[in-house]
């Protein structure tokens, strides 16, 4: 019986600097990239006065991200509403996307309105969620 073996060889070379360190934080910190990656998709503003959708994104996830009120779960659960309004945002007309934006501007109203009535987030949330959501036209 004769051996066959399937034999891989690789050459080249690769170059560049390895870093180590530790990871460190909360799961709301892997959430917040994965926000940042999603908002990161947009444009930035042309107009210096106007923010636009990245920046409106871009203010409520660091809002969320700063409320000392919130536990982290409730974090964790806001900054997965902003992912999806970012998503939904590639594609505003779209019906399904309209669908998913009102569902994560749904939540984020619940889980804002458990936080204090003099904060930041609350403030932010009263004023800028009504801008982001005119994407959508509602």
């Amino acid at each position: 019986m004769e051996d066959k073996q399937n034999k891989i060889q690789i050459g080249g070379s690769v170059g560049g600097s390895v870093t180590g360190g530790s990871v460190e934080g909360t799961s709301s910190s892997h959430v917040g990239g994965d926000v940042s990656f999603a908002i990161n998709e947009f444009p930035s503003s042309s107009e210096p006065d106007q923010p636009g959708i990245k920046e409106l994104l871009t203010q409520l996830q660091k809002a969320i991200e700063a409320e000392q009120n919130l536990s982290e779960d409730d974090k964790q659960d806001a900054l997965e509403q902003v992912k999806e309004l970012a998503e939904a945002a590639q594609n505003p007309n779209d019906a399904e996307m309209k669908n998913k934006a009102k569902k994560a501007d749904r939540m984020l109203g619940r889980i804002i309105s458990a936080v204090p009535q003099a904060t930041k987030l609350l403030e932010f949330c009263n004023n800028l969620l009504p801008l982001i959501t005119k994407v959508f036209g509602f």
